[in-house]
This record gives structure tokens, sequence and C-alpha cells, in this order.
């Protein structure tokens, strides 16, 4: 019994922790580092190095993943949230390119990724 109170509270703490870290967040840190992530993904796919470019595809696609859910409860901010789950699709689309060793693919998508979220969120949103 002493076994399974021990590991319900191990678990309701690390939940507890993993909703207050995605509720608990500078949303201005995480648009430069999204930013700072962009430009650096492009470097890791020039010098084709694929383990550094999938690693942070996916932190970026969690990134957006985090943007997605700041303007769904921001609300009147629908074409962010779009933009947000097509930005996460698009990192993951990156992450398949350079599995299949299309690093050309890769690129113009990381690229395209860059120009949009300036178009997109920047010129709207910022600053919030």
């Amino acid at each position: 019994m002493r076994k399974t109170i021990n590991l319900c509270g191990i678990i309701f703490v690390l939940a507890s922790s993993i909703v207050y870290a995605e509720a608990e967040f500078d949303f201005e840190e995480l648009m430069e580092s999204i930013d700072n992530n962009s430009h650096n993904l492009q470097g890791n796919i020039a010098s084709k190095d694929a383990t550094a470019t999938i690693t942070l595809a996916k932190k970026m696609q969690s990134d957006f993943k985090l943007v997605e859910g700041f303007f769904e409860k921001r609300g009147n901010a629908a074409d962010a949230v779009t933009d947000a789950k097509r930005y996460e699709d698009m990192a993951a689309e990156i992450v398949a390119f350079v599995e299949a060793g299309n690093f050309d693919s890769a690129s113009v998508k990381a690229i395209e990724i860059s120009n949009s979220c300036d178009d997109a969120c920047h010129d709207t949103y910022k600053p919030l």
C-alpha cells in the first residue's frame, strides 16, 4: 500500500510540474528561441548534420505546439493557431526529408518556416 501511495505521489508531482511548465513559460523568450533555432536549423542543414538537424527540428515542433496552445488560450487569434500548427507540420517534414537524406528539400522547408514566421505572427502579433 505504501508503495502505491508513493508511486501516486510521484506521478502527481511529475504531472503537476509538466502542466505548470506548459502554463508558465516566457512567450517572448520562446519566440526568440524559435527565431534562433530557425537560423541554426538552416546552418545544420547546410552542413548536412542529420543528427543536429533532426534534434532541432523536433525541438521546434514542440515549441510551435506551445505557441499553438498560447494563442488558443489567448483567443481571438485563430490565424496564429493555424500558422503554429502549419509550422509544426513543416518541422516534421524537415525531419522526414533529412531522414530520407533529402537536405535540399529540408533547406527549402526551413527557409519557408523562417520567412513565414516573419510575415505572419511577427507582423501581426509583435509586440504582444
